[in-house]
Order: C-alpha cells, then structure tokens, then sequence
C-alpha cells in the first residue's frame, strides 16, 4: 500500500493533476482514502520529499516542489550565476540577508588570498531562493580591504557577481578548486531553508578567481539536494 500511494501521488504530480506549489490532501485524508495507518502515508510522502517531489512545510502541509533547479559547471569549475540559471528557467531569483561580518580569516583563507596576519575578511551570508521559495544558503569570503563597500552597501535581491563587476570591474570566470560534500541539514539551516533537520543537502566549496587569474571570493554554499542539482 505504502508503494501504491507514492505511484499514484508521484503519477498525479507528473500528469498534472498537482501542479507544483499546489498542497496535497492531508495524511489524514490520504489514511481515509486508502484505508490504512497514518505511519504508512507517512513513510510514502516522506520517500517523496527526499525524492525531491514533495516539501513539508511546518504548520501549513506537504506541496509539490517546483521543478528542480540544474546548474551547470562551466569551463573551469566555475558554477552558472545562480540569477542567470534563474532567469533562464522563468523564475524570479531573491535573496535575503542573514548576517553580514568582518571576520578573522581561516588557514585556507589566508593561503588562497596570500593574507598578512592583521588581514581580516568579509562574510556575507543570504538565502537565495527561486519564486520565493529556498534554494540554498550562500556564504561568500573576500577580503575586506579590497571589498570594503559590500561591507556596507544594501544587499536585497542584487548578484554579488554583478556588484563586484559594477564596483571593481572584477568578476568571477573560473574556480581553482571545487569541493563537493554531502551533510545533513542542522536545525538553525533547516529552520532558514524551510526543510526539515537532517535533511540531505550538497556543501560546495568553490575557491574562485577573476578574470586576471586573481583570487576573487571563497563560496561555501549549501544546498538543498531535492531542489538542486549540479550537472557536471
């Protein structure tokens, strides 16, 4: 019965019967519908989110996820802007600030921007969602004595890629290093990304450089495997 119900969910989201955004009836009614336990609906519409076809939203229910996102790696390692994938597939891109800091730099920090000892970094850290809804957490590192106005300069919806062009006439064209992890989701980013703890997502951690094969920013993104993927 559990395979039975995620067949005809996964079938009716396929022909269109839910279209994404849409909710789907509730475990209860699902229990009534096919006269079973609720832990048998269960197990199928959690096997579904993780299959990226639903999202469980606390409070609200389960919906039928939008389309997951591709992403390509370009020449170089370098990953599509995350604003142009999205203009691309008709969706309007968005961010929202978290935290914004001038921090100590880490060991690989210093190594990839050859920083002294009193150098110091900027860490800006949003939520980059599609049609407003989450897609990954982003956190950039640049050097704070070269960046000094993405300190403080308003950071809503803008490409970060765009400003630096804007502001530097630099930009990002291709990574040194990519490093892919798989992590679950902790509470506080899960709470952020509208998912659940524990939730299977991708770390990547990019080590970018411009145009003049300079250091330009280090990444370390998550983001959410069911609404993401990276094409190769």
């Amino acid at each position: 019965m559990y395979q039975r119900i995620y067949d005809d969910i996964k079938r009716s989201v396929d022909e269109g019967e839910y279209a994404p955004g849409s909710k789907i009836p509730t475990e209860v009614e699902l229990a009534e519908r096919y006269s079973v336990s609720r832990i048998t609906v269960r197990r199928a519409i959690e096997d579904l989110s993780t299959a990226g076809i639903l999202i469980k939203r606390r409070g609200l229910g389960t919906f039928v996820c939008a389309p997951r996102m591709r992403r390509k790696l370009l020449q170089g390692g370098l990953p599509e802007s995350f604003t142009h994938i999205c203009e691309k597939s008709g969706r309007i891109p968005g961010a929202k600030l978290i935290d914004r800091e001038i921090v100590v730099p880490r060991s690989d920090e210093k190594e990839f921007f050859g920083l002294g000892e009193d150098d110091l970094v900027l860490h800006i850290q949003r939520i980059r969602t599609a049609d407003g809804q989450p897609v990954f957490e982003e956190n950039m590192y640049l050097p704070y004595s070269s960046n000094k106005e993405l300190a403080t300069l308003e950071l809503g919806e803008e490409s970060i890629y765009g400003l630096m062009d804007g502001l530097y006439g630099r930009r990002p064209v291709k990574n040194a290093r990519v490093l892919v992890e798989s992590v679950g989701a902790s509470s506080t980013r899960a709470m952020r990304l509208q998912t659940s703890a524990g939730e299977p997502m991708l770390y990547i951690t990019t080590y970018a450089l411009d145009q003049n094969d300079e250091p330009i920013y280090i990444g370390r993104q998550y983001f959410i495997g069911s609404r993401y993927m990276l094409d190769l």
